[in-house]
């Protein structure tokens, strides 16, 4: 019988560095693949903040004083503070189900919560163990039409 426990504990003792591996996730934003890898806490999927928010255009800035990241990209701002149960994007106060903070040095965010701070569309990928974020800034960039000096005559303008 003490045979036996003793295979088990070695089993799980071996095992341990295979169950934390499947806690990091790919992260990809608009198409494209970020270093920093996301991790699975509580059953919810935290991403890097600087790696996520640089590649959606937003100045990222840290004070480590307060540890607290600030995002900025036009009139747009999030803060967030490790350890509080809420982070700010304006005035407005979102309190995700994960609370944000940092994890091997980086500050990670609930995947939820990226939609819920700036209206981007997230989704998970269970095969590839990859959270996907897609964000619009909502313009589009039309076909460029070359016209020959004829055909701009022929247009009117009302």
């Amino acid at each position: 019988m003490k045979k036996f426990i003793a295979v088990v504990l070695s089993a799980l003792v071996m095992s341990t560095p295979v169950l934390a591996a499947d806690a990091q996730a790919n992260v990809q934003v608009n198409g494209q693949v970020i270093d920093a890898h996301a991790v699975i806490v509580d059953s919810r999927t935290l991403v890097p903040v600087r790696g996520v928010f640089e590649q959606l255009g937003y100045n990222v800035s840290y004070d480590a004083d307060t540890k607290t990241a600030t995002l900025e990209r036009g009139t747009s701002v999030v803060k967030m503070t490790a350890g509080d149960t809420y982070f700010t994007v304006g005035d407005k106060q979102i309190t995700p189900e994960v609370p944000q903070q940092i994890i091997d040095s980086r500050f990670m965010l609930p995947l939820r919560a990226v939609s819920e701070a700036i209206g981007a569309d997230v989704s998970w990928n269970a095969d590839t163990k990859t959270a996907v974020i897609e964000f619009s800034t909502g313009l589009k960039i039309a076909d460029v039409q070359t016209f020959t000096s004829d055909a701009v005559n022929e247009i009117t303008f009302d």
